[in-house]
Parts: C-alpha cells; sequence; structure tokens
C-alpha cells in the first residue's frame, strides 16, 4: 500500500498565479464538478490550533495576520490546515489477492488566528471580525471535507480491487491513490480560485483596507474616573 502521506493547504493572503492552496468543497453546497459520490467516510481526527494576534484597529488585525500568519509553501496564509494519512489493511492471497478490514486514516491540524482582545471590540467591528474568523474556519473545514470525500473514493475504490498477485495489488493501489490525489488538487485549485472573490468581498477585509480603518479605533477605550 502507499505510504503515509503529508500535505499542507492554507489560505492564501493572496491567490497565487501558477498554485492555488488545497481547499474541500464538502462542507460547502455540493454543485457540478465538485459533488463526490455517497461513501462512508474514513476515519478522521481534528486538532485546531491558534495563533494568537493583536490589534487596536481593523487595519492592525489585518496587518497582525499578514505578520503572524503560517505559511503554505513558502506563501504567507491567514489560516492553514495540515493533513496526515495513512493506511491499513490485510493483503489475503488466494485465486486473486483482496484487501481485507482495509481503512484510509486522516489525521488534520486546522491553524486559526485568535484576537487576543476580541471581547474588547464593539459595534460593527467586532461583527466583522467574528463574521471574518468564522469564515476562515468554513473554508479550512473545507479541506477537510474533500479530503474526506476523496477518502472515500480511495477507500471504496481498493476495496473492489482484485489481482492475481499481491504485488499487482500494491501496484494498483498506488497508481489509484496518486490519481485520486491529482483529481482532488484540481477541484482544490478551482474552489480556492472562486473563493478569493469571495475573500476580497468580506466586510472586514472592505474595513481593514480602507483609509478610515487606519485612523479608527477598533477596540473600546476605558473612561479616565
Amino acid at each position: 500500500m502507499p505510504a503515509p502521506y503529508v500535505i499542507q493547504t492554507g489560505y492564501y493572503l493572496e491567490a497565487p498565479l501558477k498554485r492555488q492552496a488545497l481547499v474541500f468543497l464538502s462542507s460547502l453546497a455540493c454543485a457540478g464538478l465538485f459533488c463526490e459520490p455517497a461513501f462512508s467516510k474514513p476515519k478522521q481526527t481534528t486538532k485546531y490550533v491558534y495563533y494568537v494576534i493583536n490589534g487596536n484597529t481593523p487595519a492592525s488585525i489585518y496587518a497582525a495576520l499578514v505578520s503572524r500568519g503560517p505559511r503554505v509553501d513558502g506563501i504567507k496564509a491567514y489560516a492553514a490546515t495540515t493533513a496526515v494519512s495513512s493506511q491499513t489493511g490485510k493483503m489475503m492471497q488466494g485465486k486473486y489477492c483482496e484487501m481485507q478490514d482495509y481503512s484510509f486514516n486522516i489525521d488534520f491540524t486546522i491553524k486559526l488566528p485568535r484576537l487576543k482582545n476580541e471581547n474588547a471590540l464593539q459595534g460593527s467591528t467586532k461583527t466583522q471580525w467574528k463574521n471574518f474568523s468564522r469564515f476562515l474556519k468554513t473554508h479550512e473545514e473545507t479541506h477537510r471535507s474533500i479530503w474526506l470525500a476523496c477518502g472515500a473514493t480511495l477507500e471504496a475504490k481498493v476495496r473492489a480491487i482484485k489481482a492475481k498477485s499481491c504485488n499487482d495489488f500494491n501496484a494498483k493501489t498506488a497508481k489509484l491513490w496518486d490519481q485520486i490525489r491529482a483529481s482532488c488538487a484540481k477541484k482544490q485549485d478551482a474552489f480556492d480560485l472562486a473563493e478569493q472573490k469571495r475573500l476580497v468581498q468580506q466586510p472586514f477585509m472592505i474595513l481593514a483596507h480602507s483609509k478610515k480603518a487606519k485612523s479608527s479605533l477598533a477596540l473600546k477605550v476605558a473612561k479616565k474616573k
């Protein structure tokens, strides 16, 4: 069977021209090319980790995102997901070589921003930041969902393989895994490109890049007694 596989994906600050971040769609509405057959999902674990940022205006909060955010393939990102996959099962040689107790497993680590002084935000700034945070989380969870859909497709196809020898079985599963990874990457690229349009339309992003945001306070100011 293929060896464990590690992939890191993320929401880039700007869409790279040659390669988009790998992203999953299943947590959003399924439509068109992104739909997958309904298989049982692979085993998975998810761990959320946070990088802390500070800021007292929308512009300074955004600057902290840029400064402290993770890097994916050397490119700055607002958030990132690492997926570590593994496969378990027993190949049994009879008239044909078949897989028994096969399982595709994925361990996810999702890295997101956390504003240290979020409770001090007020008004529309607080609402916009919370909405933007949810937007990032949903985006990263979409990474996870499509990986799970791809893993489910792999599981179903591996279980259906019959080969004359277990060496042939290994070769077929390795080829199948390469094909499914390539197929997922294309879907992820297309989704990420579409998401860039939604990103720039986020009210928090618009506010953070406006001239007014550079001078307007985003935090409550304690009154002197």
